[in-house]
């Protein structure tokens, strides 16, 4: 009886050391699941930061050249065009960055979803409106790892420094918006900063003379949002 009352101990002993192990094997499982987990969590997060550092650097890319060419839109176009619209650029040692760029223009359209107001057209400025769309896409050894559209409203110039970032919406963001549709310039009120650009003829010894010529500059960017200041 004491010789079968140890074996049904032993064996008790044995079922319970066997769930215990169990038991810890099964926690290990999924410390080593969520641990995974997050630090995939942690390489996507610093992919998209990185493909969007990438996508400003092509708008970046795109003001160099309006500085480059005194703020001559043609120049930059023929430049855009040698080298299709298209830069590279390393991240690390194993992965890339391509940033694809395109210019929305203001111009005729029959549909006009963007309204940029109080634009100084003396010529010696020649205040105009451009959104740069900038793509980056980061691959390593021929698999993507992450894309990041960035639209970014520029007020681009005849004079230095020939381009002002006015806006910038990131696809990736909560509010679902391609375009910024702010306004080149804003009247000063007692709660807002006039964003107008002033012009000035110099007299001699004399004051300054406002030569302000505004221009309101209506132009679709080829969203779907509705008409108005803002898309």
């Amino acid at each position: 009886m004491h010789g079968m009352s140890r074996r049904k101990i032993r064996g008790v002993a044995l079922i319970t050391a066997l769930f215990a192990v169990v038991l810890v094997l099964a926690l290990l499982a999924v410390m080593v699941d969520v641990g995974t987990a997050r630090l995939r969590q942690a390489a996507a997060m610093l992919r998209a930061q990185q493909a969007l550092a990438a996508a400003d650097a092509g708008t970046a890319w795109v003001r160099a050249l309006l500085t480059k060419h005194s703020g001559d839109l043609s120049g930059v176009l023929d430049d855009l065009s040698a080298a299709h619209s298209t830069t590279n650029f390393a991240i690390d040692a194993d992965t890339n960055a391509e940033v694809v760029v395109g210019l929305n223009l203001p111009g005729d359209a029959k549909h006009t979803d963007h309204l940029d107001v109080n634009l100084q057209q003396n010529p010696a400025i020649g205040e105009a409106p451009l959104q740069v769309v900038a793509t980056a896409t980061l691959s390593a050894h021929g698999r993507t790892l992450a894309t990041r559209t960035v639209t970014t409203l520029v007020r681009r110039f005849g004079l230095a420094p020939y381009s002002e970032v006015v806006g910038v919406v990131d696809d990736a963001s909560v509010v679902s918006d391609t375009s910024p549709g702010d306004p080149g310039g804003q009247v000063g009120t007692a709660y807002a900063t006039d964003l107008r650009i002033h012009a000035y003829t110099e007299t001699g010894s004399g004051p300054p003379v406002p030569a302000n010529l505004f221009k309101n500059d209506s132009w679709s960017d080829g969203n779907r949002g509705g008409s108005g200041i803002l898309p």
